[in-house]
């Protein structure tokens, strides 16, 4: 992609961003469903029309969350050392989880969506969905870097469960010991440390 392509998606990741954070102070205050695509467009003063050119749906408002938590997950493991264990890549790519923990206003934001997410059944739906294809992105990933880097995993399905592993390591560490970032990490890591894959040098 060239400059200016890039500098177009910086700007519409910024309009999206000021778009997304408007819809969920709407969301908060009058409800999900409540909320209507022309409330959160007028709240950014802008039309309705020009809210479509950048989400489908007040849905994809609250499901891109997720989609920038997966670009920042697959830009961390890319920048891992290639003949670094998986489980080691994933855990440090876990990093940007605990910096987010680590920002009171990302962890307010993200406890907002989370609380979103949860009462509807359709986004919840959506969103697990989405979950689920980031896992996918991710082994997909790995199992390239394997194929380029001889000693790693190049079972499809190994990496598969592998990476399904790590991110129920994550979602366990953040449900039984809370998100306040001093205590989410070390549950982390002592969590991945458990469940370790044999065949995986420490």
């Amino acid at each position: 992609m060239g400059t200016g392509g890039s500098l177009r998606e910086v700007s519409r990741r910024a309009v999206q961003s000021r778009i997304a954070r408007a819809a969920e102070e709407l969301f908060v205050a009058k409800g999900f469903e409540e909320t209507t695509v022309d409330e959160i467009a007028a709240a950014v003063g802008m039309s309705q029309r020009s809210f479509f050119r950048y989400f489908a749906s007040k849905d994809e408002v609250v499901l891109d969350s997720l989609e920038r938590l997966g670009e920042e997950l697959t830009a961390r493991l890319e920048a891992r050392p290639a003949d670094e264990p998986e489980w080691d890549s994933l855990r440090h790519s876990f990093a940007s989880v605990v910096d987010r923990l680590s920002d009171p206003e990302a962890r307010d934001h993200d406890r907002a969506i989370h609380g979103i997410v949860n009462a509807s059944p359709r986004l919840l739906a959506a969103y697990l969905g989405r979950l689920d294809r980031l896992q996918g992105s991710l082994s997909e990933l790995l199992l390239d870097r394997a194929a380029r880097n001889p000693g790693g995993e190049t079972d499809p399905v190994v990496l598969r469960a592998l990476v399904g592993g790590a991110f129920a390591c994550l979602q366990a560490a953040m449900h039984h010991c809370g998100v306040e970032p001093e205590v989410f990490g070390p549950c982390l890591d002592r969590t991945m440390a458990a469940l370790r894959p044999a065949g995986a040098s420490a």
